[in-house]
């Protein structure tokens, strides 16, 4: 009993078996590269073909090509199909695209 107690210790450290999340699908490199487009994450204002830019949602964990708002110009769609938040003058979508830099 106490060799298969140890063989499962063992073997579960060896397949990480500690908890270790899965990485997150948007760093995935094999998942599809980031086109630029509204809500795909983005590193530098470059990355966002204007008149968007890049904007850091630390709040929210995430930093999108993202657009200014107004009740004139309301925010685009995000990937839940519904229009993103329009706070404070900028389109916060509820989640970054699935996709890689």
């Amino acid at each position: 009993m106490r060799l298969l107690f140890a063989s499962v210790l063992l073997l579960g450290s060896l397949v990480g078996c500690k908890g270790d999340a899965p990485p997150a699908i948007d760093a995935d490199p094999r998942g599809p590269k980031c086109s630029m487009k509204f809500f795909d994450l983005c590193s530098e204002e470059h990355d966002c073909p204007a008149p968007m830019l890049c904007q850091n949602f630390a709040a929210q964990g995430f930093q999108v090509c993202t657009t200014s708002c107004d009740a004139s110009n309301p925010c685009p769609d995000d990937k839940s199909g519904s229009p993103a938040t329009c706070d404070q003058g900028i389109c916060i979508p509820s989640a970054p695209n699935m996709c890689h830099i």
